[in-house]
């Protein structure tokens, strides 16, 4: 497929980004193509000629694809949006590790096969979550990383339970639970001694953070599952819950957390054909 409209979408926040902006533009026009920037560059950034200054909801609508300049954090701010409208991410990595991304600064000419249909696309699962309170849906968001439930406070434990399908699978004490893609088991779910899982394999991994308890282990369930977590933490602290690291919502313990595949996917754009194994290698 000929690409011709492009949504480049640079970390703001990161001077690198801002400065590779005008190369990366410079690399995608040409005749017939239309570039598009996030709204609050029109005064932030270096003048762009051509391009069209668009708030992301509209300019994603418009896009063939969306060209990310940042790390993995970036990529996962868009990602929702991108995916709502099933518009294929690009990842050109101005962070520390940026395992989502496909390219470093000095790769960009690989931006040429976007014209010339030599590239594919990852297609990658991700999860919605739900938090149920007194039978009403208070809070729900669809998460390509993970969905972390943690205490607030530090020197708090929080109690966790644990079941799939409704059926009670695991207790334990601790400072909370992970609950991660295989894109999201890279990540967080690494740290907190998680298992790596392959992008196709599409398993939810339930991974406790810091258990309490020597027999306290990871989980990884079937795409088809649908978990339920319930977590309080002792003496009434607010236990939090958060979808790719994004701002937190206080759950409360009778509550109910229900995590089940999205319907939404996030497509990826490899231009390189590196593998799965290799990327490891390399970022990590």
């Amino acid at each position: 497929m000929f690409m011709k409209n492009f949504f480049i979408y640079p970390n703001t926040r990161k001077d690198g980004a801002l400065a590779l902006l005008p190369q990366v533009c410079g690399q995608l026009r040409r005749e017939g193509v239309r570039l598009m920037l996030p709204m609050q560059l029109r005064a932030a950034a270096p003048d762009i000629q051509g391009a069209d200054y668009m708030e992301t909801d509209a300019a994603i609508q418009f896009a063939n694809a969306a060209i990310v300049l940042g790390g993995d954090g970036t990529m996962l701010r868009i990602a929702r949006t991108a995916a709502r409208n099933n518009v294929p991410l690009l990842g050109v990595n101005v962070g520390h590790v940026g395992f989502m991304t496909e390219l470093e600064p000095g790769e960009l000419g690989e931006m040429e096969k976007l014209f010339t249909g030599e590239y594919s696309t990852d297609s990658r699962m991700m999860l919605h979550v739900s938090v149920i309170r007194d039978q009403r849906v208070v809070y729900e968001n669809d998460a390509l990383n993970d969905v972390v439930i943690a205490k607030g406070t530090a020197f708090r434990v929080v109690r966790v339970s644990i079941s799939a399908d409704d059926e009670e699978v695991t207790r334990f004490n601790g400072d909370g639970v992970i609950v991660a893609t295989p894109t999201g088991s890279t990540a967080y779910g690494l740290s907190a001694g998680g298992p790596v899982i392959e992008p196709s394999a599409e398993n939810m991994a339930v991974i406790p953070i810091c258990a309490h308890a020597l027999a306290a282990k990871s989980f990884v369930f079937a795409p088809e599952r649908r978990i339920m977590l319930a977590a309080a933490c002792e003496g009434g602290s607010e236990v939090f819950i958060s979808t790719d690291g994004g701002q937190g919502f206080a759950v409360r313990p009778d509550d109910r957390v229900v995590i089940a595949r999205s319907p939404l996917r996030t497509r990826l754009v490899r231009l390189k054909g590196i593998s799965f194994y290799k990327i490891l290698q390399q970022k990590l």
